[in-house]
């Protein structure tokens, strides 16, 4: 096989040439991206809340290494507890809210707080009113169970529920920085390529290249007038 050496000056030409294309496409890569992230896709907003898993009020408060271990392997099973459709009904039944157990679920999510006994309930939802008031109900169901998993454990809210103000999602900046940079970097690619594909001489240099001959002769482009 015969070894092909691309020239630096080559590839900026190609680059060159095609610009009009690069342009035209990281434009549209990059307006389509805005007008999908500003009016199409809507904003999710994100309630949390945070709850601490301890001892009861009544029982030593001094902790032992085993004591946190226990508590911290504690909320693997609380978290999971939270996670079901017969918690979130019951949540859901002193509300005026019009969900489905696995609609809430799906966009539920609880995280424990590495290191801590510490749990976080999150949950998005597209009116900030609903997602604040999922949060507040499956945290106050969540304690009333928990005390009848784990009777002499004390769970305690020790970040109340706020009202979301703004949108976590979609990220616009992002969504039109990836849109960009994907726009580019196909239409650069797709102007290489096409160079690749082209096999024909641009001027007489590359002929003389290809063929390590000298030139003796070449026809002028004769254009219309």
């Amino acid at each position: 096989m015969e070894e092909q050496v691309i020239r630096l000056d080559e590839l900026f030409e190609a680059l060159k040439k095609r610009w009009l294309m690069i342009v035209v496409i990281t434009l549209l890569a990059t307006v389509a991206s805005a007008v999908f992230s500003f009016f199409v896709i809507k904003p999710q907003y994100e309630a949390s809340t945070k709850v601490f898993i301890g001892k009861d009020d009544g029982e030593n408060q001094n902790y032992s290494q085993n004591d946190v271990t226990m508590y911290q392997k504690l909320m693997k099973t609380y978290s999971e507890a939270i996670k079901t459709k017969d918690l979130v009904s019951r949540s859901l039944k002193g509300t005026s809210l019009k969900l489905e157990p696995q609609e809430v679920l799906n966009n539920l999510s609880v995280v424990t707080v590495s290191d801590t006994q510490i749990l976080q309930i999150k949950y998005k939802s597209k009116n900030p009113k609903e997602a604040e008031v999922v949060v507040e109900e499956i945290a106050e169901e969540f304690i009333k169970t928990s005390k009848e998993l784990v009777p002499n454990g004390n769970i305690k809210i020790i970040e109340a529920v706020e009202l979301p103000e703004k949108p976590v999602s979609p990220n616009k900046k992002m969504n039109i920085a990836i849109a960009f940079l994907l726009g580019l970097m196909v239409s650069v690619g797709l102007a290489f390529l096409l160079e690749f594909l082209d096999n024909t001489f641009k001027n007489k240099e590359q002929l003389e290249r290809e063929l390590d001959l000298p030139v003796l002769g070449s026809i002028p482009n004769m254009k219309d007038n």
